[in-house]
């Protein structure tokens, strides 16, 4: 639907530019508004590719889980025994050809879990088990220093979590196109947690820095019941 509106508008912008400039002008806006609605069509089309995983759908894996899914987690530090999870929702992350995604569940017992999904050379699954306030955090420099650095790291509760990446992503809500933000994330790593830092901009320009502590799941720890409730693959 957005695809035809910006078209639309292309078109209308064109037709009333045609009738203005010489003809030379009139071919090159020709081809800028051809290239426009291409360009709109190929991203939409991206995101909708990354927003599912190139294998079999119907197969019981953390990759195709959506919303409406029920998935279990062993060995969840905080937690007493397995953890069984409704997915209430898929959120993708893009950092150009690069994305994974989020899968916001909730408990029995109605306590929210985040996890993050990554599949590149290799799968990565961590849940988020902590949100620590600013205070809990100590840098080895500023997060801009550190940024431009490519190095430093970051202290918490005693521990020390090295940088590892840093990065201007955009955020998908529900892998809606319609429903994106932007953030810069950094990532620090000790072993299998990580301490992740992401500032996020509202539309009047003001930050918000969210503050995570994650623990890198091994895929042993992780059982599929259901990829989607037997609701409509988002």
């Amino acid at each position: 639907m957005y695809v035809i509106i910006y078209g639309i508008v292309a078109l209308v912008i064109l037709f009333v530019l045609l009738g203005t400039f010489p003809g030379l002008i009139q071919f090159i806006l020709a081809l800028v508004a051809v290239m426009f609605v291409i360009l709109i069509v190929m991203r939409n089309r991206d995101i909708k590719k990354n927003s599912k995983p190139d294998i079999d759908e119907n197969a019981l894996v953390i990759q195709n889980v959506k919303a409406g899914g029920i998935i279990k987690l062993a060995y969840l530090d905080g937690h007493n025994g397995e953890v069984n999870l409704k997915v209430l929702s898929r959120n993708l992350y893009t950092e150009g050809d690069f994305y994974w995604y989020e899968l916001e569940c909730t408990t029995n017992e109605g306590e929210k879990v985040w996890i993050d999904v990554e599949d590149d050379d290799k799968l990565t699954v961590s849940a988020v088990i902590a949100k620590p306030t600013a205070s809990e955090l100590v840098f080895s420099a500023s997060l801009a220093s550190i940024d431009d650095n490519e190095r430093g790291d970051v202290r918490y509760k005693n521990r020390r979590y090295v940088y590892i990446d840093s990065g201007d992503a955009v955020f998908y809500k529900h892998c809606d196109d319609r429903k994106k933000e932007r953030l810069y994330y950094w990532d620090f790593q000790s072993g299998n947690y990580i301490v992740s830092v992401e500032e996020w901009k509202n539309d009047e320009g003001k930050k918000d820095m969210e503050y995570y502590y994650s623990q890198i799941l091994p895929p042993a720890s992780i059982t599929v019941y259901s990829v989607n409730g037997g609701t409509k693959n988002e």
